[in-house]
């Protein structure tokens, strides 16, 4: 066969030659290693927050075999991690039954390492996820056309300088929700997903609310995408039916078993029987201030503490450039918008005595790609050095609670004040430059305005999209969102009315056809860039694929 050229827009200049598989595996085990060692640092103390509530819950599920915790809290099996008295976190529901404040999709994933291990065999289960998120987070960049090499800068400072490095050291829950949530945009994205793959997708989406009753949002928007994601080859009837199995079956099996085990413990059909027995819930307070305070905030926000991300809102004005590309972006945004959204309105939008960042880190992995696309279309040393400045930043931030351990809670700094940043404040001899970030109010009397501060962060924001929006449009990451969805585009195609064939001209009308020429002095066939790049040995693949190949198809071996 002769060789077939293929033109391709090319890359920034900025290059890595290393396979995207060996970028994957280099950044992984840096990862495991950090993340082990800060998991190691924090067996040195008591686990804090909802930490020893969740292994209480492992106790009763893997030493008295039931659901129910009251054992568990009574028989004080908890001393082993946590010497002190402590409050159950168990709540009368309207209809007075107990009900758990926390769900056991969490503790269930670590309970027989932890029977076996003790502690560090839970903290192990966590480090696993967060590892695998960070293989995931690059393989997203790189199926959305973010070049090598961005997406390896990118992957590496979030490994190091965002939420993910913060939890996985610490026995929370949501490091499952951000692989799962990563792991089911990682499938949506993908040119070819097998049918394994969407399956796992879906069960891990079904297992979400098992989780958090909170990422059932997540649940419900990623589900129906991975529904019109599915690719019925033209098949009908009950072959076409047969397509949806892998995303359909695994996850609606778990969303009932939730229900069913939800009714008949606590009488409820809510994901998050324990919180609404609290009584915290959505639309508790105006979305502004929980939103300024989930991004802002001095002790709780998530942009203050990782100032990296940052450059993901820019990144989310710069992917498209004109009307008619569709991109794929409006289908995360369709993923971040609606839950951030939900959690602003939530009466406790910082979780209680815990970290910053922690309801909004499910979706850190995700905003890593837009994060890529800032840097990536305004491909310049300023916005690069930006981004590493700020990661140290977020670097220091993590270290230094893994370091001192307690201040890494900054519930216990008081209102308004966290102990990390008042220790580096006072390092660098500056102790009230922490004033100017705001302290959004948690408590009646304890917020200040940060409307200055929102004010400032867009017109930064409108000053690196207007900058981008001057960039060449080879830079820009597109995939038509149209192309994501092969379901309703196949429902359409088959209702559109087809032209009806042209009758035949008279014999005598018809053109002489010209004289084959012979095949030494034939011009070549133009081939399809999709067609041309489809790798060997994908032909057995399962016929669940996009119309696209993803970018740089040749380099992911």
């Amino acid at each position: 066969m002769a060789n077939r050229s293929i033109q391709t827009d090319p890359e920034p200049e900025v290059t890595i030659r290393f396979s995207d598989r060996q970028v994957i595996w280099a950044l992984m085990a840096l990862a495991a290693v950090l993340y082990a060692i800060a998991a190691k640092m924090r067996l040195g103390m008591p686990p804090l927050g909802d930490e020893p509530h969740y292994l209480i819950e492992s106790i009763a599920l893997g030493k008295y075999h039931t659901f129910d915790l009251t054992q568990a809290y009574a028989n004080g099996d908890f001393r082993v991690f946590y010497p002190e008295d402590i409050q159950a976190h168990v709540y009368p529901n309207a209809d007075g039954v107990m009900v758990p404040l926390h769900n056991f999709g969490g503790p269930i994933l670590w309970t027989i390492p932890f029977m076996i291990w003790g502690r560090i065999g839970a903290q192990a289960v966590v480090v696993l996820a967060s590892v695998l998120t960070v293989g995931v987070m690059f393989r997203i960049m790189r199926e959305m056309g973010i070049a090598r090499s961005y997406a390896t800068i990118v992957t590496g400072i979030f490994v190091v300088a965002t939420p993910i490095y913060m939890y996985a050291s610490m026995l929370f829950i949501d490091p499952f929700g951000a692989l799962f949530v990563a792991y089911a945009v990682r499938v949506l994205v993908a040119a070819r997903p097998a049918k394994w793959q969407v399956a796992l997708a879906s069960a891990g989406l079904g297992w979400m609310p098992w989780v958090h009753g909170r990422f059932t949002l997540f649940t419900v928007i990623l589900g129906v995408l991975l529904l019109l994601r599915v690719d019925r080859g033209g098949a009908k009837g009950v072959r076409a039916l047969t397509a949806y199995i892998p995303a359909a079956v695994p996850m609606l099996v778990l969303l009932l078993a939730l229900e069913i085990f939800n009714y008949t413990h606590y009488q409820s059909l809510n994901p998050a029987p324990g919180n609404s027995a609290l009584g915290d819930g959505v639309l508790q307070i105006p979305p502004q201030r929980g939103l300024a305070g989930l991004l802002f905030d001095r002790q709780y926000g998530l942009i203050s503490h990782f100032p990296v991300l940052a450059l993901a809102v820019p990144g989310m004005f710069l992917v498209g450039r004109r009307n008619s590309r569709m991109q794929a972006h409006w289908m995360l945004l369709a993923v971040i918008l609606p839950y951030m959204l939900a959690i602003s309105t939530f009466r406790t939008w910082w979780a209680g005595f815990t970290p910053p960042g922690r309801l909004p880190v499910v979706l850190v992995p995700i905003l890593a790609f837009y994060v890529a696309v800032t840097l990536q279309r305004l491909h310049s040393w300023f916005p690069l050095a930006l981004a590493l400045a700020t990661g140290v930043f977020g670097f220091l931030i993590t270290f230094t609670g893994d370091v001192n351990l307690f201040w890494r809670f900054t519930s216990g700094g008081g209102d308004g004040n966290d102990p990390i940043f008042t220790w580096l404040a006072g390092k660098i001899r500056q102790p009230d430059i922490a004033r100017f970030i705001p302290a959004v109010e948690t408590s009646p009397g304890t917020g200040e305005n940060y409307w200055p501060f929102v004010l400032a962060f867009a017109v930064c924001v409108a000053v690196a999209v207007l900058w981008g929006k001057l960039a060449p449009a080879d830079r820009i990451p597109d995939r038509a969102l149209w192309n994501y969805l092969p379901t309703p585009r196949e429902l359409l195609a088959s209702v559109r009315r087809r032209p009806a064939p042209a009758a035949p001209a008279p014999a005598a009308a018809r053109a002489p056809e010209a004289p084959a020429r012979p095949a030494s002095t034939r011009e070549p066939v133009a081939v399809p860039a999709a067609e041309a790049e489809q790798p060997e040995g994908d032909s057995d693949k399962p016929k669940l694929e996009w119309p696209f190949p993803p970018a740089d198809r040749t380099s992911q071996h």
